[in-house]
């Protein structure tokens, strides 16, 4: 049944190991999702598009009908670097011409690292904000790639906003004597609201994200131990910026009748993986698809993989609703409690700098702004159980 008009956009993030078939559970959940009646766009994040050939269809950078009630677009970041970045790329190609780089040089230069993948996700916010669906299913890159780009808006919103807002505020009062002081060319004020722009796009799609009862991630897998240590590892990381795992599908399993044949090997090995993810993933949804008979391609092939993927389940609502980050008061205590499955205890950093705390896990780091209430008040201890880091504060003041 279609929800009423008024509903929220959900999101589904689909996530895995390059080559374990995330693009065909992509698609397949959103058009189940247009067959119950939703208005679904299945939505390429992965540079290495394949989207369009599963879906059957020619995909641009715009969203193009491929079915009743169901979208579909692969995201170009150049598009998106024309449609949002021409006024500071201008300003960066002059800069670039007067310090000797012209043409085509100074076009190519005039992008700093990371902008393309912010630019293209920032896109999932202006597609949530229009309304015009009621599932957003991305197709992300592999999963290292996917979960650098999951990271930029908790990196980058408040920093960027920062920035932008200091250095706008001294460029306005030295502009008018440095022009005439110096001939190098200085930042206009749409300069500065590209990035004040892209700042506060940022900055509501990481609330976007966090809200686990309107966005889950799926994380995609085989039953290889490779690929599930893998999986393992991105879940823990997913939850450390925020992000709630709806689910585990575990694609290609081969079918028992394979068993005494060529592939008996694999499917022992299968059956053994199998086994184990059900227990490490044991507060989630496990589901399954078997190893296709022929590639998945088009409308028929998709409804039967969609089938026997979710059966009943409707794919447009999350399957659990566990946020990764919760605040506890007892007695005049407070306490975080962050949910890091399967994360080990020596490998967690733990900080604290002013108002704010800093998570890293093997690398990878989250700064928490803590809230007004526990502003100016220490952190006490913090301990691991049970996939949980339950973090304490001093008592607040009389």
């Amino acid at each position: 049944m279609k929800r009423s008009a008024d509903s929220s956009t959900r999101v589904v993030l689909v996530s895995g190991k390059g080559g374990v078939g995330k693009t065909t559970v992509a698609a397949a959940t959103a058009a189940l999702a247009a067959k119950r009646g939703e208005r679904a766009l299945a939505l390429s994040l992965d540079r290495a598009h394949n989207l369009g050939d599963v879906l059957g269809a020619k995909l641009g950078p715009e969203p193009v009908r491929v079915a009743e009630r169901l979208w579909a677009l692969e995201a170009d970041p150049q598009a998106e670097l024309r449609r949002h970045w021409r006024a500071l790329s201008g300003y960066l190609s002059r800069l670039l011409e007067y310090l000797g780089l012209g043409g085509v040089e100074a076009d190519e230069v005039a992008v700093f690292p990371g902008l393309e993948e912010l630019l293209v996700l920032s896109r999932v916010t202006e597609i949530v904000e229009s309304k015009e669906y009621d599932l957003v299913v991305v197709d992300l890159a592999p999963t290292a790639s996917s979960l650098r780009l999951l990271a930029f808006p908790e990196l980058m919103a408040g920093t960027l906003g920062k920035l932008v807002k200091w250095e706008r505020r001294f460029m306005h009062l030295l502009r008018p004597a440095a022009k005439r002081a110096m001939k190098m060319p200085l930042p206009e004020d749409e300069a500065y609201e590209a990035l004040d722009q892209l700042a506060s796009r940022l900055a509501r799609l990481k609330t976007l994200l966090t809200d686990g009862e309107r966005t889950v991630v799926r994380l995609v897998s085989i039953p290889e131990r490779i690929v599930v240590e893998e999986t393992r590892s991105a879940f823990t990381l997913l939850s450390l910026f925020g992000l709630s795992v709806d689910a585990v599908v575990l694609n290609r399993v081969l079918p028992d009748e394979l068993a005494t044949g060529y592939l008996g090997a694999w499917t022992k090995i299968q059956a053994r993986e199998m086994q184990r993810s059900r227990e490490l993933f044991a507060d989630v949804p496990i589901l399954t698809l078997r190893f296709q008979a022929s590639e998945v391609s088009g409308a028929a092939a998709l409804a039967s993989v969609a089938d026997e993927l979710y059966g009943d389940r409707d794919p447009s609502r999350p399957f659990r609703v566990a946020p990764p980050l919760r605040f506890r008061r007892d007695r005049g205590r407070t306490r975080i409690e962050v949910s890091l499955p399967h994360a080990a205890a020596g490998s967690i950093d733990l900080k604290q700098r002013d108002d704010d705390l800093i998570l890293t896990i093997g690398g990878w780091r989250r700064q928490l702004a803590l809230p007004a209430s526990l502003h100016g008040r220490a952190v006490t201890g913090a301990k691991l159980a049970r996939g949980v880091l339950t973090i304490s504060f001093d008592e607040e003041s009389p």
